[in-house]
């Protein structure tokens, strides 16, 4: 996952301290939304969140602290403020435990899966417009292919062009994230 940012030094602040910043928020800024709505179940709220952790991860780097983890920090951060919330949110979930609130999924396993679908949606976002727009109409609103065809007033085989045009754009792109959407099959 995220393979030239798990290898990002540790670091403390200084002018390469911004730089390395701006890569983990271009890199994890998308996966950790994501991650927080699986807490959540609110896109504002998740980005609210996000936003004021990368606030904190540059308080914490002026303060002259040095982090030799910034992806799992940045992670644990954004668990941590969901966690928070909800027990704001909701009085009674206040006496649970963090392991009760999670569910079933590990952090991990939702850190990985977020960062896969940012990474599906990236490429997704990459096609052509209307070749993205016919690929969702498709698969996210589950449209038929005649309903796509009279809704943009295209042919049929033109909605199945558009189709095979973009899961073999995103196949070649990202090998790796068709497993985050079963609707990608």
């Amino acid at each position: 996952m995220g393979a030239g940012f798990s290898r990002l030094p540790p670091f403390s602040f200084n002018p390469q301290t911004m730089l390395n910043i701006d890569l983990l928020f271009k890199g994890f800024y998308r996966p950790l939304c994501l991650y927080a709505v699986h807490y959540l179940q609110d896109i504002d709220a998740a980005e609210d969140i996000v936003g004021d952790c990368f606030v904190s991860l540059l308080e914490h780097t002026k303060a002259g602290k040095q982090l030799d983890n910034p992806k799992s920090y940045l992670y644990t951060m954004v668990r941590n403020a969901c966690l928070d919330r909800l027990r704001k949110e909701n009085p009674f979930i206040a006496d649970f435990s963090p392991t009760d609130l999670e569910g079933h999924i590990s952090d991990e396993e939702a850190a990985d899966r977020s960062f896969h679908e940012a990474k599906l949606w990236a490429a997704i976002d990459s096609l052509p417009d209307k070749c993205r727009q016919v690929f969702l109409m498709s698969k996210r609103d589950n449209m038929k292919y005649q309903e796509i065809a009279q809704g943009l007033g295209i042919s049929e085989k033109t909605v199945e062009h558009h189709i095979s045009k973009a899961l073999k754009t995103l196949r070649g792109k990202e090998k790796d994230i068709f497993y985050c959407l079963s609707w990608m099959a």
